[in-house]
Formats: C-alpha cells, structure tokens, sequence
C-alpha cells in the first residue's frame, strides 16, 4: 500500500481505506516514528532506542501502535516505513530544535545498514561513483550496486555505438581492493590502447593518488586523463574528467584553474543534456565560490544546484550541496537552517542507500550537532559518534582549515593528545605536498595553537589562500596575544581587526559578531597609547622598519651562516616559518640576499 501526504494526513493511494492523521497518534508513538524517520528506510527497535535514549522494551507499546495504524511494517528481522512518504511526513513534522537532539544522538548516516538493492546504482550514479573524488581508497560501490553497474555500463557504451569490451575493462576497476583497482589501472594505461577505458583508468589513478594523500601525482594523472581525449568517452561520461579535476583543484585553493576545468566541464554536460552533471557542476562550482569568500555567489550556484538534484531524484549531489549550505548557515548564525540542511541531506542520503558515507557529511553533522555545545561534550560527541573525522585524510584534504578548528577544540577541552594527533597528520600531509602552501599554512596553524607558538600564527595568518582560514589564524593569534601580554596589546588589537575585516568580507555574521565583543572587551582606553618599541638589530639605516623580536633573532642567526633549516632548530619552529620570517626581514630592511643581511646585521 502506498501513501500520500494531504495536509498531514497520511492517505493509501488507490484504496478507500483512511490511515490516521498524525495528531490522532499517542506522544509516544508519533516520537517513536520521528526518530524512526531519521534512521532510515529499514531500521531495528535497538537503534530507535537508541536515538531516543531510552530502554528497548518501553519502545514495544509505540512500535505496536505504529504498525496497527499503518505506518510500519516488519521486513524480515528489521522495521520499515509502508511508504517513503510516511517517513518523510514524520520528518517533516520534526522541530529544529528537536532535529538537533536526535542529530546529536542518531548514528552517522548510511552507516552500518544495507542498502535496499531496488534502489542502489543507477548508470548516472556509477559514472560519478568511479570518476568523482571519493573520501578514501576503499570500494568505490556498494556491493549489491555489482550487477546493476554492469549492466548500466553495458547500456552507455552500446547507446554511443562503443564496444562492450571497454565497459568490461572499466568495470575491472570497481572492485573494493584497492592495490587490484591500481593495478588494473596501471596495466590499461602501459597497453597504450586508446579509447575509453584508458582516460577512465587515469581518473582511477588519479583518485587513487589523492586519497592517499599524493597531491601532484594525483593532478599529474587528471591531466593525463584530459591529454587522452574525452571525446572517446560516451556523451554522458564526457563532462567527468574535467569536473573531477576540477573539484580537487578547488580543495587546494587553485581557484583559477578550477574555473577553465569547470567551464570545459559545462560545455560537455550542455551537449549531452546530462543533468545530473550539472547538478554536480552547480555544487562544486558552489564549494569553489565558498572557498574563495563569495559567499552570495556561492549559496546561489549551492541552491541551483541542490534544487535540479533533486528534481532528477540524484541524493548523492544534493545531500553534498546542502552540506555545504549548512556551514554557510551556521558562520551566519542560523543555525536552525543549519539543522534543517543537514536533516534534508540525511534524507536525500536514505533516499539513495547505495550511497557510501563521505566525511563532508559527517562534518556537517558534527557541527550542527555541536553548535552551542561546550568543548568537552563536542569531543566526547566526536570521538563517540564520528571517529572517521580522525581516522581519514580526506577531511583535511577537502579543507586543510578544518584542522585548526580540531585542534582549537581540542585544546579547549584538554585533550592535548588529540590535538597533536591532529597535528601530526596535517604536517605529514604538508611534508607530502610540499609544492602545495595550503598545506603548509594549515600545519604552522595547527603548530601555532598547539605549542601557542605566535610566529606559526602569523605564518598562518599571512600564507593561508582561502579567506576563512586567514580570518580564522588571525582571530587566533590576537587571542593568544591578549593572553600573554594583557587586554591592552595593540598588535592583538590589529590582527582582530583584521580578523573582523575578513569575517565580515565573507559574510561570517556569527564570527564578526564573536571577535567583535572579544575586540570591545579589550579595546585600549582612549587616551592609552602603546610604547614604541626599541629598536633591537644594531647599525640600521636610521628611519628602518622595526624587526620583531622573532624576526631580530632569525636575522643574526642567518648573519652567521645558519641554513633555513639550522635556524629552525634553534627556534623551534619549521624552516617554513623561518623562510616567511626571512622574507619579511629582506623587505622590511630592503636587503636581497643574505650576505647583505649579514652585512648589516653585523
């Protein structure tokens, strides 16, 4: 029996039988069927009680109602929904505040569950499964999407007039082991045999290299794939190679270039009249204007983009938008619409089982459900409900400024031994990428809040390339000034201001207003002025900038001959941050070289 929704009430289509409206369900049963609503498509009693927190067998008297009303059924040893309308109409009925209780308590979405097979993988799901970047090197499907990929694959390549062998060889590649996949891979592109297989095998590769952390690997083989041709693709594959390349070059703050490969992107996906392709495009074109502060453009294209997914019933792509319009809800301090964004891509996500879990959405979640929280229970809440935040690479390869807020809460809930874990993944990853300042911003950042470092903060605060990020490392080493040196420090009063400045560009109303009151509550007095410092390097030209004590004790290290990495030791901070320093000296005292420094150092 199926349902409709008629002004909350729940009608069987095609029969005359009436099922009851939901306010004639008793309080126990219409919660019971919330919760129920939140965990999915098929569930257990142990897993509703344990979103409501309450002991197994009180939930029996609430499942019996539930399913002589109509609503649930048993399918074999679990529970269901008689319609996906139903569980949408108790979704539906969930306040915002109640919706941010049961996110807190609920399990991560799509985990532990299997996947109902009549709805797992279609052909549009399978191109982006296997051409997309994924969250790690793990199974690129989910196992009962096996023969359905088969035969979508089939079906695309004998539509374009291609022979099935090429859909065979790029289903080589979908299998869960992930040196197979690789070596698979690696033995289509030595055959040196043009085709499709072959540009599908340089985006497995590429993947491949990004999930595991190797950045310029990675890109080598995305463009690899481009240098291939995509025209050997089918018409509704074509877009997938420049989108892919796309999203990760946005991740990593190369905004221009992701712009060219998003453009190409489009033109493939308006040829084909591959909407699904343009949902995906319209998302991560969002994610690239969040990440470079345009934030009106940004929940626009976010908005578009969500809104077409939808339409064409594609969960994967509109849970990923609204996501992203999470975040931007809760830096404007909605965090209602917040809850809601993340409530609709918990539902688009059971809409689409087949689905694997991303960190992106279990980022969102973590934030909505530990907005107003304090320190110690977000972290019990992290470390309980979403252990994949810090298991994975991928959530600082998405967005390296994630790391500092990790660690930031981290610290404020004394935990320093998570924060240092923290740290020391983001600074193998920097190591790694060395080509890549992103990262290397991000590891001074993380450096700067665990070891209260403030030379690694202004490092941060000066290289980082997305907006939010500076604004953040800004707002961190102003407090840590403050801190050390009391409410009256002008050099922690500028870099807030800064901190304003770039929350308030971005439209980050909840941060201006934070950083704000933290500024108004240490503003100087009126008629306060600060000491002009002393001049600390001997025999500068007079009228010279004034080197900071960091930067007067790099300068005579330098003067003696000390390498980049010398220096480091002897200051205990990295020759990243030695060479910011070493940049600022040479401009600050218009020297070019570091004879001329030692030169005037001495």
């Amino acid at each position: 029996m199926d349902y409709c929704i008629q002004d909350h009430v729940l009608q069987p289509e095609h029969t005359g039988v009436k099922a009851p409206a939901l306010g004639e369900l008793s309080e126990s049963a219409r919660q019971f069927a919330q919760a129920a609503a939140l965990v999915g498509d098929l569930f257990t009693l142990q897993e509703i009680a344990l979103v409501q927190s309450v002991p197994t067998l009180s939930m029996l008297a609430a499942l019996e109602e539930t399913v002589s009303a109509g609503l649930i059924r048993f399918a074999g040893d679990r529970l269901t929904f008689r319609s996906p309308d139903i569980r949408r109409a108790f979704s539906a009925t969930i306040p915002a505040p109640v919706r941010r209780m049961l996110l807190r308590r609920s399990p991560a979405p799509g985990l532990g569950r299997q996947p109902s097979p009549e709805v797992c993988g279609t052909r549009d799901a399978l191109v982006s499964a296997l051409l997309l970047p994924q969250d790690g090197p793990g199974r690129l499907l989910d196992p009962c999407t096996g023969e359905t990929a088969r035969r979508a694959a089939v079906e695309a390549f004998s539509s374009a007039g291609m022979p099935r062998s090429e859909a065979s060889s790029i289903l080589s590649m979908c299998g869960h082991d992930e040196g197979e996949r690789r070596d698979r891979a690696r033995a289509l592109i030595t055959a040196r045999r043009p085709g499709a297989a072959s540009v599908v095998a340089a985006v497995v590769l590429s993947n491949l290299e990004w999930a595991a952390g190797r950045l310029d690997e990675a890109l080598r083989w995305g463009h690899e794939a481009l240098d291939r041709g995509q025209e050997v693709l089918p018409p509704s594959w074509r877009p997938y190679p420049s989108l892919t390349l796309a999203e990760k070059l946005t991740q990593i703050d190369r905004f221009s270039e992701a712009e060219g490969e998003l453009k190409r992107a489009s033109e493939a996906a308006e040829r084909s009249g591959h909407r699904r392709a343009m949902a995906e495009l319209a998302v991560v074109r969002g994610r690239l204007l969040l990440g470079a502060g345009r934030t009106e453009a940004a929940e626009a294209a976010l908005r578009s983009g969500v809104s077409l997914a939808q339409r064409i019933h594609a969960g994967l792509p509109a849970a990923h938008g609204l996501s992203l319009l999470s975040f931007l809800s809760l830096e404007r301090g909605h965090q209602g619409e917040a809850a809601d964004q993340v409530w609709q891509a918990r539902m688009e996500l059971l809409d689409q089982p087949g689905a694997l879990p991303s960190v992106q959405h279990s980022w969102a979640d973590f934030l909505v459900a530990t907005a107003g929280m304090d320190a110690r229970a977000s972290v019990d809440l992290l470390v309980r409900r979403y252990p994949d935040l810090l298991t994975s690479s991928s959530l600082f390869l998405r967005d390296p400024g994630t790391a500092a807020r990790l660690v930031r809460l981290s610290r404020a809930a004394g935990e320093n031994s998570l924060a240092s874990a923290v740290t020391r993944r983001v600074e193998r990853l920097a190591e790694r990428n060395g080509g890549h300042p992103g990262f290397t911003a991000a590891a001074e950042h993380v450096r700067g809040l665990l070891h209260e470092a403030p030379d690694a903060l202004e490092f941060a605060a000066a290289e980082h390339r997305t907006p939010w990020a500076a604004a953040a490392a800004h707002e961190d080493l102003g407090i840590l000034l403050l801190a050390r040196h009391g409410r009256h420090h002008g050099m922690a009063h500028r870099h807030l201001g800064a901190a304003i400045e770039r929350y308030r560009a971005i439209g980050s109303r909840s941060a201006v207003t934070r950083v704000t009151a933290l500024l108004r509550e240490s503003r100087e007095t009126p008629d306060h002025q600060e000491a002009p410092r002393r001049r600390e390097t001997p025999q500068r030209p007079a009228g010279s900038p004034v080197l900071t004590a960091a930067e007067d004790r790099i300068a005579h290290l330098v003067a003696e001959g000390l390498t980049n990495k010398q220096v480091a030791g002897r200051v205990s901070c990295s020759p990243h941050t030695v060479n910011y320093h070493l940049r600022q000296i040479f401009r600050k005292l218009g020297v070019t070289s570091r004879v001329e420094l030692a030169r005037l150092v001495d």
